[in-house]
This record gives C-alpha cells, structure tokens and sequence, in this order.
C-alpha cells in the first residue's frame, strides 16, 4: 500500500503528489565572465502556486560536485523565513532568468560537496545558490520539484514574483 499520508490504497502511483518542475542541469566551464553561476535564491520565486510547505525539491548530484566544479551552497535556516524580492545581480553576471536575492551574501554559507548518487532534499524558501565552474569540465545534476496535488496557482500581480512572471511570458527574447 502508499506509504504517504493520504487515504489512497495504491502502490506504485499515488495521486496525492505531483512532479511540477524537473530539469538536467548540465553547467558549463565558465568562460572568466562568472555566468556559470546561479546567484542565492529561493524556488519559490520560480514558482506561481501554492501551499509553499507542500513543494520540496530533490537535487541529485550525477557525478562528484565539489567548490571547483560549482557546488551547491546553502544558508541553514532560511527555509523559515519569506520569500525575497529576486532580481539580477548588481554586476549583470549571469545568464537570462537566473535571478538572485539581493543583501544575502554576507550571510554564513555552507557548501554541498557531493558524490556521484547523493541527494539534497530542501524546502522552496531554503536560499541557495551554485558556485562558479572552474573545473573546465561540465557538471551534470539532476533536479526535481514535487508537490501535493492540492496545490493551486496564485496571482502573482503586485508580487515580488511579477518579474519572473513578465520575463517568462514577454515576446521579447532578445536575452537567450
């Protein structure tokens, strides 16, 4: 029978969760302009729906992940608090859609190192980020966001999410 909470009797395909987001994440050697990198942020910036504490996300590392290949680092703690306003960087060094929270860099970080196989597993508020990739290699993971299936989409209007929602839908994609 499921394992999970709710009331379903199956076992292999419970209806009570649902995968919303998944990507290969296959980051490249940077090429010196520090674009590899994904500044601190939070999921839930990403993400137009609800209940926040219903969404986890389980990053899997394919191959060894170290500072020199980008690992991921995290600040402890700031899965209780709220959600930031994102923008881009003050010194423009990322790639398109890669928005960050700005004021969070002094805080304490801690790196991920990981082996071939590990998994993280973090709430949509945890602030996060990537590291540069000097290896001069690509660094390969996996990530993947799962929530309830009671989750519903809100509107993000007058939101410090509007941003990414204006990006995401614009004609204009002069920035890829």
């Amino acid at each position: 029978s499921c394992s999970c909470s709710c009331s379903c009797s199956c076992s292999c395909s419970c209806s009570c969760c649902r995968a919303v987001h998944s990507m290969l994440i296959n980051k490249p050697p940077d090429s010196g302009s520090r674009t590899s990198r994904h500044p601190l942020h939070q999921d839930l910036h990403y993400f137009p729906f609800r209940p926040q504490d219903r969404i986890v996300a389980a990053w899997t590392a394919m191959e060894r992940i170290n500072s020199s290949n980008g690992c991921l680092v995290v600040q402890p703690g700031t899965h209780k608090g709220e959600l930031h306003r994102h923008d881009y960087p003050e010194d423009g060094a990322v790639n398109g859609m890669y928005h960050g929270v700005r004021g969070m860099d002094a805080r304490d970080k801690v790196e991920l190192h990981m082996a071939k196989g590990d998994t993280v597993f973090f709430h949509p508020l945890l602030i996060h980020g990537s590291g540069t990739n000097v290896s001069g290699r690509f660094r390969k993971a996996i990530s993947c966001h799962y929530s309830a299936s009671d989750w519903h989409y809100i509107d993000v209007r007058g939101t410090s999410q509007e941003n990414i929602a204006k990006e995401v839908s614009t004609e204009d994609r002069s920035w890829i």
